[in-house]
């Protein structure tokens, strides 16, 4: 076979690239993740053979990753994790570019996924949020796009299952004693509520009804898109009334302005107080342990918090092994005292 022109070599990579222009007009540089020159050649004719019939019948060539990730940002232009999704796709970006969409799987992906953890560093969780990326861009290129018929499977990769870090009930007193006087309203009302930092600080007293002890989050200031109700206990509603009055829009404010953040105060309160390992997200897992050890059950607890997924809250079944107690008597057998000031043994 003769050599194919176009190809070469990067003293970074062990993979032969691409630099060519096809038939159909469209110059492609990328990297064929092929280390074989003969595999790299049919890789590249196959590329010009599409062209050609995509040029020949006005059909155009299969849809490859770019394309894929073009339209899912254009389609997410809202979407509040946008940010996080884009340095994903960054990231993915030298693996992929140029991929036809229905040749990326587990393969094609090993080599992102092995430079990830042995290069940068980084933990089974982080690469597992890109391949997430992936997979989701794939399912909507087949199901709501219909630009592939078939998907391969996406294996997630293991993540050790991480404590639940709540605070005790003195701890968090500790907490409010130390906080400055802008942020232990915000802090009351998030350990009431379980509501997130962004839901708290962008909240609208025109969102507030007293009389009805409600909240409410429209949709797109959370963090699944969605509104929900929020129930105000005593606590919250002590929260709110600190803060009643100080700014005819914003529940929570700082010098006259809405917060964006906690900021630093935040990080000097919990050092004054001696908690470690702490993030503001903590105290929602605080309101939901807190919660469940008091007798809420899980399907409750689920709507209070606005989780889509029931798994989501599993992880604080643990805290409450109470509610199986009824089930573990079911087959309970009879004791019987051996005699007096004896164990108990049975029969």
């Amino acid at each position: 076979m003769a050599r194919e022109k176009g190809l070469y070599r990067r003293k970074d990579s062990p993979y032969w690239w691409i630099d060519v222009v096809l038939p159909d007009g469209r110059r492609v540089c990328q990297s064929t993740r092929l280390a074989v020159l003969k595999d790299a050649e049919e890789y590249l004719i196959r590329l010009k053979a599409d062209a050609v019939e995509a040029a020949r019948t006005g059909i155009p060539a299969e849809h490859n990753w770019q394309q894929a990730v073009l339209r899912y940002l254009e389609d997410n232009a809202e979407k509040r994790s946008l940010r996080d999704d884009k340095d994903h796709l960054a990231k993915l970006d030298p693996y992929l570019r140029g991929c036809r969409l229905k040749d990326i799987n587990m393969n094609v992906l090993r080599p992102f996924i092995q430079d990830r953890k042995k290069v940068d560093g980084v933990k089974n969780a982080t690469v597992n949020r890109a391949l997430e990326i992936v997979r989701r861009i794939l399912y909507l290129a087949r199901d709501e796009w219909e630009w592939i018929t078939r998907i391969p499977k996406i294996r997630m990769l293991k993540e050790p299952k991480r404590r639940v870090r709540f605070l005790k009930k003195e701890e968090a007193d500790r907490l409010l004693e130390e906080l400055p006087a802008h942020l232990a309203p915000v802090v009351r009302f998030a350990l009431a509520t379980g509501c997130r930092m962004r839901e708290i600080l962008q909240m609208e007293w025109d969102r507030v009804d007293f009389d009805r002890r409600v909240a409410w989050l429209d949709p797109g200031t959370t963090k699944t898109g969605d509104g929900r109700g929020i129930p105000l206990n005593r606590d919250a509603l002590l929260a709110l009334k600190a803060t009643h009055g100080q700014h005819e829009q914003w529940c929570f404010t700082y010098q006259g302005r809405c917060m964006d953040a906690v900021g630093s105060a935040w990080k000097r309160a919990l050092k004054r107080a001696g908690i470690e390992n702490f993030r503001f997200h903590d105290l929602r897992h605080s309101w939901a342990s807190w919660h469940v050890m008091a007798g809420t059950g899980l399907q409750e607890l689920m709507e209070l918090g606005g989780w889509k997924s029931y798994e989501m809250v599993l992880r604080y079944a643990h805290l409450a092994p109470e509610h199986l107690s009824n089930a573990a008597s079911r087959i309970e057998r009879e004791l019987e005292i051996v005699e007096n000031n004896s164990t108990i043994s049975l029969r």
